[in-house]
């Protein structure tokens, strides 16, 4: 008897928690849902993220382009590149939530600002305001024009598709906010032209050629006692096979660096 008592109340004791359950059954749905819907405005606002992030980075990319190359040429524009080059293309295709082009096929949304500054004062510039260094400065290009800013600048388009309509349904409102709210992306560079920039060693041993003060005036002088000694000695040279001097002291050196402006690293230079 005290057995099948003991059966009876352990039954009784299940029987509440089994309605317990039921009843957490509809709530746990409830709760997936909810968790289900956060879940699909993270996926969809990662995507906007990647999207306006993507954007921003060919900006930069195209400002550095456009300050760099506008240092080497002022004259360049540069705006019809960076739209082909940097927002065109198949990696460069950026589309809405409903697949909507956030920019035009001419990618007219991409626009580009040029702004230049004065030159620095002498004061400022390479080797200061010295007697002779001005001369230098400009025999060796190093005297900077000012400073070229560039500012490139993407504002995406919103499609007549994916304007917000009015609607009573939340969940499409507060998705249709990620195609709603794309900013002006603005990224811009900025370069001190005319700093002295060679394409080459070529171009660089030209530049120090040319320069009558810091090259060519000392080195005709040198040049001119070198080929009369050369005249006066070439009888003995000749006998003795020796070559004849080289007058060309630029030449043999491009694209070799001074020893002293190497950096030793791990014991070698």
């Amino acid at each position: 008897m005290i057995s099948i008592n003991a059966r009876r109340l352990s039954r009784q004791a299940l029987l509440p928690g089994r309605r317990v359950l039921a009843r957490q059954s509809g709530q746990a749905l409830l709760e997936g849902a909810v968790a289900l819907l956060v879940l699909l405005v993270f996926f969809v606002g990662c995507a906007w993220l990647a999207r306006f992030q993507d954007m921003a980075l060919q900006a930069s990319h195209a400002s550095r382009f456009a300050a760099f190359s506008l240092s080497r040429d002022p004259g360049y524009s540069p705006l019809e590149t960076l739209r082909e080059s940097y927002f065109s293309g198949a990696t460069h295709q950026w589309h809405d939530r409903r697949g909507g082009s956030l920019l035009s096929s001419g990618r007219s949304e991409v626009e580009l600002v040029i702004r230049r500054s004065a030159r620095l004062a002498a004061q400022a510039q390479p080797g200061g305001a010295y007697a002779g260094v001005t001369s230098l400065r400009r025999e060796w290009q190093i005297e900077d024009a000012g400073i070229i800013s560039a500012s490139v600048a993407v504002a995406p388009s919103i499609s007549a598709a994916t304007k917000p309509l009015g609607s009573n349904n939340q969940v499409g409102s507060l998705l249709r906010q990620f195609d709603a709210y794309y900013p002006r992306l603005v990224r811009h560079t900025a370069i001190l032209s005319g700093a002295g920039h060679a394409p080459d060693d070529r171009a660089v041993q030209d530049r120090v050629a040319q320069s009558d003060t810091g090259w060519s005036g000392a080195a005709e002088n040198s040049y001119a006692l070198a080929r009369q000694i050369s005249s006066g000695m070439a009888g003995v040279d000749k006998a003795w096979r020796r070559l004849t001097p080289v007058l060309d002291w630029l030449g043999p050196l491009q694209g070799h660096v001074p020893e002293h402006h190497l950096l030793a690293v791990g014991g070698e230079r």
